[in-house]
């Protein structure tokens, strides 16, 4: 079968959909961790997209949060479910539909959840910016909620002309598995959110997948500049003094600063 041709991406940014996409669960994060430092850690390690979940939390600390993510330079923050005006779209679940949020104020980008080759076909002829597809393999944060899809689903799914992400037990050395069965990327909770070092583990998911495809920057909303910022070629090159050293960088950020307050949340049952 022949792939039906891909629409124009409005994701934000350059490059495109990108090939990792993080999905959060503070529960799921080691004692003493805030989710904002340790998303803004694996934005220095080459993050570039994240979906926030966390339906727990009030509207407004939820609000608060998405709007701390915003600030960490060339990542697009997507808000799972509930558009939101600090997002730059939304993640949808497998049985809502993006017509109504496409015009809405949670920006360009809608993405859907599926279960099913004809849900990711449904999704696309509905707009969909891109679709995850689960679970690629057994899932520790979903134990027991569906069974593996058969491989071939992937490159059915690829036909469908959206971007596809596999996503459900999906670490690092996965990655190649998916991008052979057809998937454009994956998509990744636990795997990082569990790990001793999610930075580091977001550097070896990313060194494992090919970079996204270079395009030129996208329109943003009023009053957000595209993530990742100009391109290299509007910025000027920076020169020192001959007998001065170029500053120290500024210091990591921290993954126990509390940027923004969260109540802690109780592990998965």
């Amino acid at each position: 079968m022949s792939a039906r041709p891909t629409r124009p991406s409005p994701w934000p940014g350059p490059g495109g959909p990108p090939r990792l996409l993080l999905l959060t669960d503070r529960s799921q994060l080691s004692l003493g961790r805030s989710l904002v430092g340790t998303v803004a850690e694996c934005v220095e390690a080459g993050l570039r997209a994240v979906v926030v979940r966390e339906p727990d939390l009030h509207p407004r600390a939820r609000h608060a949060l998405l709007a701390a993510l915003a600030r960490l330079p060339g990542l697009v923050v997507i808000s799972s479910r509930l558009p939101d005006p600090a997002a730059h779209g939304v993640h949808l679940a497998a049985h809502q539909r993006p017509g109504r949020w496409a015009t809405s104020a949670a920006g360009p980008v809608v993405g859907r959840s599926c279960h099913a080759v004809g849900e990711v076909r449904t999704a696309a002829a509905e707009g969909a910016t891109y679709v995850v597809l689960s679970p690629f393999g057994v899932s520790l944060s979903k134990p027991g909620h569906l069974p593996p899809l058969p491989r071939t689903a992937y490159a059915e799914a690829a036909d469908a002309g959206v971007p596809v992400l596999a996503l459900g037990g999906i670490g690092r050395d996965d990655v190649a598995a998916a991008l052979d069965a057809g998937a454009h990327g994956v998509a990744v909770m636990g795997g990082v959110m569990r790990a001793r070092d999610p930075a580091a583990e977001v550097a070896a998911l990313l060194a494992r997948l090919p970079p996204p495809a270079s395009r030129a920057l996208a329109a943003q909303p009023p009053g957000r500049q595209a993530p990742g910022g100009p391109p290299p070629a509007s910025r000027p090159p920076t020169s020192h003094p001959p007998e001065r050293q170029p500053p120290e960088p500024p210091a990591r950020a921290s993954c126990h600063a509390p940027s923004t307050a969260l109540p802690a949340r109780q592990p998965l049952r």
